[in-house]
């Protein structure tokens, strides 16, 4: 809920300061990061699971 939280947060800025302002920008790098953290972890994971099923497969052959 983090990112909706933030993505919130700064269309609110936006709508204060403008899209240009420090604070906006500021909280759109924030936001930035923490999609690009959430994305890295979704990739991981799914090279995780795709390494588990990959190596059962091996092993029943």
């Amino acid at each position: 809920m983090l990112i909706e939280e933030k993505r919130q947060q700064m269309i609110e800025l936006a709508l204060t300061y403008g899209l240009t302002a420090k604070e906006t920008i500021q909280c759109s790098q924030e936001l930035d990061e923490l999609l690009n953290i959430q994305l890295r972890e979704a990739l991981a994971s799914k090279q995780h699971h795709y390494s588990l099923s990959k190596s059962a497969y091996l092993r029943i052959e």
